[in-house]
């Protein structure tokens, strides 16, 4: 994690996401930029929570570590989300582990400046309610699409998900032969059956698979295959 001193990239970012004005004066003077590297956690589980994080640029991933060792993907973020938020207020730690897909960009609050002047602020307070009842909802229906649909579902809707940029749109992603394990376990599947699935994917073309990496060659027919169940 680094911090960025650069008050005008705050204000650009605030008023890109309409953040600007929302809060009390208070609430805002409280605001300072951080970055993460790709693949960087914001947090892991059981990690203390000490700042609320609202992602302004890049992508986030939300797993879960289970008793037995393995992780299970619960879903991906956008802008403008928050992290922290349902710890912050209950004084838990960190439930999940949050990564960073790509390069990414918050801006924090630091948990005494909450307790000292966002705590205090109906407005932020509506905004962090809007937030966890989005939050409730998005994780219902990733639960549903762990539990009930085809690996091959689930397979379409994580590359859905890691392949659209901020603005929803198409990106073609890489993902290196390494990682299938990793994935295959957050999917609740082994690697032979993903492998089979990507095998079936790349016949129809809808990725492409070369030199060790997987690559995304037909969005639209992956959002079919999800048909609207996706991690994000």
């Amino acid at each position: 994690m680094k911090k960025i001193n650069d008050p005008e990239a705050l204000r650009s970012l605030m008023d890109q996401h309409r953040i600007s004005g929302l809060f009390n004066m208070g609430t805002e003077a409280a605001m300072e930029l951080y970055s993460f590297d790709k693949g960087e956690n914001v947090c892991s589980v059981d990690d203390p929570i000490d700042h609320l994080f609202m992602l302004v640029k890049g992508k986030i991933k939300i797993y879960r570590v289970l008793p037995n060792g393995k992780s299970i993907l619960i879903r991906f973020y956008n802008p403008l989300s928050t992290i922290g938020d349902l710890e912050m207020l209950n004084d838990l730690t960190a439930r999940s582990t949050v990564e960073s897909v790509n390069d990414t960009i918050f801006i924090g609050i630091h948990r005494q400046a909450l307790e000292e002047t966002a705590y205090q602020d109906p407005a932020f307070l509506r905004f962090v309610m809007k937030h966890l009842a989005y939050k409730l909802h998005t994780f219902s229906n990733a639960s549903s699409l762990n539990l009930l649909y085809p690996v091959e579902t689930r397979f379409a809707s994580y590359l859905v998900s890691i392949t659209m940029d901020d603005n929803d749109q198409a990106q073609i992603e890489e993902i290196k032969t390494g990682k299938l394990t990793e994935i295959a376990e957050m999917l609740g599947t082994s690697y032979r059956h993903l492998n089979r699935v990507i095998s079936q994917f790349a016949e129809e073309g809808i990725v492409e698979r070369t030199r060790g990496s997987l690559f995304v060659k037909d969005i639209q027919r992956l959002k079919q295959l999800a048909n609207g169940n996706l991690y994000s």
